[in-house]
């Protein structure tokens, strides 16, 4: 769980542009061939280099946590993170509007997003540096206030 929690919240440093990507793929826009191996034009049509893309891979990080998210728990996590998204426009939320697990879940995003706070207070960085911005304040249920820390 905090494995997704982090690559969300770090989903900027996953992977560089398609050119940087460590498992790139080039795909030629004429025909559909693909290969791994950089391509200075199509072998199969004969297309030229302009008709070449570069995308990201299987392999990616970005794909992976993709694949990821498609899971059980990345479910949950994107469902916490649209929780947040939706307390931070101004939507009241209160601990009888979420699961226990989704409390739990919404606990680790804090916690971690602390954590990268202060390892960029630490290392001299800007503490937003390759993260998302989920800066979840206080919602108005005071309740809710006191048991989530806030």
């Amino acid at each position: 769980m905090r494995f997704l929690i982090r690559s969300v919240l770090h989903q900027g440093g996953l992977c560089g542009p398609d050119e940087e990507c460590p498992d790139r793929i080039f795909r030629c826009r004429r025909c559909g061939y693909s290969a791994q191996t950089e391509l200075d034009g199509c072998p199969a049509c004969g297309a030229d280099w302009k008709a070449i893309d570069v995308s990201h891979g299987p392999g990616c990080p970005k794909n992976l946590l993709e694949e990821a998210m498609d899971t059980l728990n990345g479910g949950l996590v994107r469902r916490c993170f649209r929780i947040l998204s939706a307390k931070s426009i101004g939507l009241t939320i209160t601990l009888a509007d979420i699961t226990e697990e989704e409390f739990q879940v919404l606990e680790l995003i804090e916690a971690e997003r602390h954590e990268q706070i202060n390892r960029a207070d630490q290392q001299g960085g800007q503490p937003g540096e390759h993260m998302l911005d989920y800066r979840p304040g206080p919602v108005k249920s005071p309740r809710f206030n006191m048991l989530a820390g806030w």
